[in-house]
This record gives structure tokens, C-alpha cells and sequence, in this order.
């Protein structure tokens, strides 16, 4: 198979091309197959560990929820 590689836009669904004119007459009337492949990938975002998301629950009780918690959970203090 004989390739060559091309840069180019894509925009608005379409993609143009042109051909340098070194290859210009090899390539003309041609059919031709074309991969669309992105020459930037975007970074990929770091996933967040189990404890930074464990840091964004909130919750809400009684002023005396931290300090009492066995009582809460043991049914033996009431919200």
C-alpha cells in the first residue's frame, strides 16, 4: 500500500485536504482511503482516590453527633 501523510482540519463535519504538488499527479483521480485520527489527544483526568472522595460527604445530626455516635447507631439516643 502506498501512503502518504497529510495534515488537516476538520470542521463543521468535513475534512479538506490538499495534496503537495510532489504528489500531486501520482494521487489525482485517485480513490483513497482516509483515517481521521487526532494528532492532540486531550489529557485524560486522574481518577480521584477513595479518600479525596470520602473528604466530600457531608452530613448533617445533632451537635453532639461526633462525640456520641455509638449511642446514635445503638438506637440508645434518638434525632
Amino acid at each position: 500500500m502506498n501512503a502518504i501523510e497529510l495534515d488537516a482540519i476538520a470542521h463543521d463535519g468535513k475534512v479538506i485536504v490538499t495534496i503537495p504538488d510532489a504528489y500531486q499527479e501520482q494521487w489525482n483521480d485517485r480513490a483513497v482511503r482516509v483515517i481521521i485520527l487526532a494528532s492532540d489527544e486531550p489529557p485524560a483526568k486522574p481518577k480521584k482516590s477513595l479518600l479525596s472522595l470520602i473528604k466530600q460527604i457531608k452530613i448533617s445530626g445533632p451537635e453532639d453527633f461526633s462525640e456520641n455516635l455509638d449511642a446514635y447507631l445503638n438506637g440508645e439516643k434518638h434525632v
